[in-house]
């Protein structure tokens, strides 16, 4: 059997739920989606990809990773340290309503808001101001996740594609020479160098085989 190491480009499947009461929060599966009554037709469910160790994946879910059988499913519960991390006092703010009424914006509670490009959760609205949560949603609880490894990737050219597009880009025309590798970028000409810069960055970084980045 196969067994994955920290860097490996691999594909997985998971369910993830609530430790407290078992509610589905993140899958992958169609079919046990439709089973739990929670099946999005505009979602599309699939295996999901991602490079170990790289940050990509809860904290938790990289450790059982690492070591593990391709194939083999593993269930574990994983503490917020590990997970989507501790509830922070300090991130949880009054603003004013003024302030967001000005962006053209009528919060309620609940709602999910962008401000000064940080994600934040309106707890409560009332006199004139608002409380705002920048904590992640998921922060301070326990999680528990049944995954399954499918495959690892070992080819130079999926690792440099997958790379690519986790900055929101498709890689054309790729070639692999050594540890050389080219490609063609839509639009290169507008992406601007220190753009480009950061796609050689991120290839090098996740794909250590490769030493050498050409955008054609």
């Amino acid at each position: 059997m196969t067994k994955i190491k920290k860097g490996d480009l691999i594909e997985l499947d998971f369910i993830g739920t609530f430790k407290d009461n078992g509610e589905i929060f993140d899958l992958t599966i169609e079919s046990e989606a439709k089973k739990n009554k929670i099946y999005d037709p505009n979602f599309k469910y699939k295996p999901m990809k991602a490079f170990v160790g790289s940050g990509q994946l809860l904290k938790g879910i990289d450790k059982k990773l690492v070591g593990s059988e391709i194939g083999k499913k593993m269930e574990f519960d994983l503490e917020p340290k590990e997970a989507f991390g501790s509830r922070n006092s300090k991130l949880i703010q009054l603003i004013s309503l003024n302030k967001l009424r000005s962006k053209k914006v009528n919060p309620v509670v609940g709602m999910r808001l962008d401000v000064d490009g940080q994600q934040a959760t309106v707890r409560s609205v009332n006199g004139g101001r608002v409380l705002l949560d920048f904590n992640h949603p998921f922060a301070g609880k326990d999680v528990h996740y049944m995954l399954k490894p499918i495959k690892v990737f070992s080819k130079i050219k999926d690792k440099v594609s997958f790379s690519t597009e986790l900055l929101g880009f498709q890689a054309e025309g790729l070639k692999v020479e050594g540890k050389k590798v080219t490609f063609k970028l839509p639009n290169k000409e507008k992406l601007g160098k220190p753009f480009l810069d950061l796609i050689v960055k991120q290839v090098k970084k996740l794909v250590p085989e490769v030493n050498d980045v050409i955008i054609a």
